[in-house]
């Protein structure tokens, strides 16, 4: 089985499974009512199709991951925003003012060389063993 048959299978059973779920519980919660008998129908629907005829499932496949695709690039962007505004901007202002520079930007133009000295020791072998 290629992958492109597994993802049309995974992508039609999983709407069969999640449109049963919300049929059930909402029959569970409100009755059996015009709502849950259509999520019902399309329950069996997705099922019966992706047994039968996987590749008619295709069409709605490619739409569902160019969907999914937008919904994940928005949510990315909001993410990493939200993480960039509330945590390293406010820390980089907080630097600033308190006059702090990790990475030694600051130009010493009577500096021979920018090269930190590193103390050489000698090797352990004990080291080798457990890298990580």
């Amino acid at each position: 089985m290629d992958k492109s048959q597994r993802d049309l299978l995974v992508f039609g059973y999983g709407l069969a499974v999640i449109s049963a779920i919300f049929g059930v519980m909402g029959a569970l919660k409100h009755g059996i009512g015009l709502p849950q008998v259509v999520l019902g129908a399309c329950a069996i629907v997705f099922c019966g199709v992706t047994a039968i005829q996987w590749e008619a499932l295709r069409p709605g496949y490619k739409g569902w991951m160019k969907v999914a695709h937008l919904i994940g690039t928005v949510v990315t962007t909001a993410i990493l925003g939200v993480v960039f505004f509330g945590v390293f901007a406010p820390v980089g202002i907080l630097f600033r003012l308190i006059g702090k520079d990790h990475l030694e930007r600051k130009f010493d133009r009577a500096a021979a060389s920018y090269w930190h000295k590193r103390p050489i020791a000698e090797p352990d072998p004990e080291r080798y063993k457990q890298q990580y």
